[in-house]
């Protein structure tokens, strides 16, 4: 009994680190760029936007909130696991890097798609930061299923059997403990609205 409640719970949090939203959301949205650019010139500037504001400003902003503690030694801290513990801030970094971003993406005239992308995702982040305040919802599946809705919308239609990842990413977290399934039900549903309705107004 052990041995296979040991294996799920492996199993369970391989899927849940090889899903991270944080890392696939970067490469996505780097694959759209690529995909949609048309000069390399184009390509850098959108690429070095994404790589700046969603990448380097928020890991150094999560370095410089868990560098010293409160014993006045330093620490380090997994990115991901500070902001599932700090909603607060998974808000403020939507703010203070993800509009700068896509007002500067806006700017070099990036391709509807990358825009689309990244507004739903800060819009269901903040969302999702400021329903955890009074009530835990899975940032990791309403990222999830932003970027395969994304994906599907990008590539091929086919691509939305990627949604099969979506209970494999459920089952993960219920044997984690980290959710409970209305908790995933929502991070999931409020998602699709958002991406949705970004992609109508949008896209």
């Amino acid at each position: 009994m052990n041995g296979k409640v040991t294996s799920s719970v492996s199993m369970a949090r391989v899927i849940s680190r090889f899903t991270n939203p944080c890392m696939l959301s970067v490469l996505l949205l780097l694959s759209i760029a690529y995909a949609e650019s048309s000069n390399m010139r184009a390509l850098i500037g959108w690429g070095t936007t994404v790589l700046l504001f969603l990448v380097v400003l928020p890991l150094f902003y999560v370095y410089m909130r868990t560098s010293i503690g409160k014993s006045g030694i330093k620490r380090q801290a997994d990115p991901t696991i500070f902001l599932r513990q700090h909603p607060r801030d998974i808000f403020i970094l939507g703010i203070l890097c993800g509009v700068p971003c896509l007002v500067v993406l806006v700017f070099l005239e990036a391709p509807p798609l990358l825009l689309c992308t990244i507004a739903a995702l800060l819009v269901s982040g903040v969302a999702v930061a400021l329903l955890n305040m009074f009530y835990r919802v899975s940032y990791h599946l309403t990222a999830f299923t932003v970027l395969v809705i994304m994906v599907a919308m990008t590539w091929s239609q086919i691509l939305f059997l990627l949604f099969a990842a979506i209970p494999l990413i459920s089952w993960a977290k219920y044997q984690l403990h980290e959710h409970s399934p209305a908790q995933m039900a929502i991070g999931v549903a409020l998602s699709a609205a958002v991406t949705v309705t970004t992609l109508y107004f949008v896209g």
